[in-house]
Parts: structure tokens; C-alpha cells; sequence
């Protein structure tokens, strides 16, 4: 595998930084650096990877309303209860 004419700086959750492809990537010449609170200025990346994460630019703009429905549905689960989420399950339907 060579390497990349056109280098990223990826910025990855520790969640997910154990992934096989990170190292990859790296070999190709990206630069990873695992994300700490504090640690870094997230304007200073191309790609910030972690569960949560999502990439949106003014293309992508038509799907800010998925985004927002994916991270609700992984914020409140239906299984959810008042202790976990914090909100009752009215609150959590309605918004």
C-alpha cells in the first residue's frame, strides 16, 4: 500500500480507535490522533470519526433532519427509562 498524495488529519473517538483501519490509514500517510477532552481544536482536523459523529456541510444540508433523528434515537432508546435519559417519555416523543 502506498501512500497518499493528499494526507488527511483524521480525529478519532476513542471509542473506535482500535479499529484495524486507523493503522492503515496512518501507513498511508494520514495523520489519526485520538481525541481527549481538551486535548485538541476540532477546527484543526479534515475528519472527526466517533459514534456520534457526524459530517455536515452545506451539500449535505437536506439530511440535517436525519442527523438529528439518528442522534435522538441514540440519545433515548424506546427501551429507555426516566432514570437513564433523564425525561419522560412524552417529552421524548413530542420533540
Amino acid at each position: 500500500m502506498g501512500t497518499t498524495p493528499k494526507p488527511l488529519r483524521i480525529l478519532v473517538h476513542p471509542d473506535i480507535a482500535e479499529w484495524s483501519e486507523f493503522a492503515a490509514l496512518a501507513a498511508q500517510g494520514h495523520t489519526i490522533t485520538l481525541w481527549t477532552p481538551g486535548s485538541v481544536l476540532v477546527t484543526d482536523y479534515d475528519l472527526i470519526l466517533g459514534p456520534r459523529a457526524w459530517r455536515m456541510t452545506e451539500d449535505l444540508r437536506p439530511f440535517l433532519p436525519l442527523a438529528i433523528h439518528a442522534a435522538r434515537k441514540a440519545r433515548y432508546p424506546k427501551d429507555a427509562t426516566l432514570e437513564e435519559t433523564g425525561t419522560d417519555e412524552k417529552e421524548t416523543r413530542d420533540a
